[in-house]
Formats: structure tokens, C-alpha cells, sequence
């Protein structure tokens, strides 16, 4: 969901307000393919902090936190980059970077509050 979330937003934006990109198929490819490689670490991350905290109460404030201290730590990778095509864009994409989990994790709130409940009750 984050990748396909952070392809459609990073993709338009440069498709549409950029001079270097101007193949639409060929943007949100190269964006897909981006986000993908870059998210790996990130999902491992997330997974084990998911695995750590699944009967806590605090399930969906520490995936959150950990979403976001991720995707802020990717987000500022993307300027250590050597990219030319798109430096007058790295702010945007960078937003997109941070933006997309926590919109991914923030969908999925109800179903993590009724997963933690759910096994609060049957662990009473």
C-alpha cells in the first residue's frame, strides 16, 4: 500500500511538474522501482517492531513512531543521492517518502486497535 501510495504521489508530481520526465509509463516505473528498493530496510524494520509489540496496547503509536523515524531517515538519504534529473524536486519526494507510511499506517488503525484488543480480551 505505501509503495503503491508513495509511486502514485511522487510519480504525478514529476511527470507533471517536472522538465526531465516527461514519459508518464516510464516516470511511475522508475518511481516503483525506487520506492521499492529503498522501502526493503524499512519493512524489516517495521515487521520487527510489529513483532515486538503485538499484544501491546501501544501497538499502533510504536508503528507510528517507527514509520516515521524510517521514512524520515530514507527521506534524508534521498539527498545524500547523487541524483542531477531531479534536484529541484528532492523536497517534494522527500514529503512523499514520510508522508505515504504514515497514510498507510494511519488506514490500517482500526484493524491494529481491534487485532490488539482482540487478544487483550483473550489474554484476560
Amino acid at each position: 500500500m505505501t509503495g503503491i501510495l508513495n509511486t502514485l504521489l511522487s510519480g504525478s508530481y514529476l511527470y507533471y511538474f517536472s522538465n526531465e520526465f516527461s514519459d508518464a509509463p516510464g516516470t511511475y516505473l522508475l518511481s516503483f522501482i525506487f520506492t521499492l528498493v529503498f522501502s526493503i530496510p524499512g519493512i524489516f524494520i517495521f515487521w520487527l517492531v510489529l513483532l515486538v509489540n503485538r499484544n501491546s496496547k501501544l501497538l499502533f503509536r510504536s508503528l507510528l513512531q517507527a514509520g516515521f523515524l524510517i521514512s524520515a531517515l530514507s527521506s534524508l538519504l534521498l539527498f545524500a543521492l547523487p541524483f542531477n534529473h531531479a534536484k529541484g524536486q528532492l523536497v517534494f519526494l522527500s514529503g512523499c517518502i514520510v508522508v505515504s507510511p504514515i497514510a498507510s499506517i494511519m488506514l490500517h488503525h482500526s484493524p491494529i486497535r481491534s487485532s490488539t484488543e482482540t487478544k487483550q480480551h483473550n489474554h484476560v
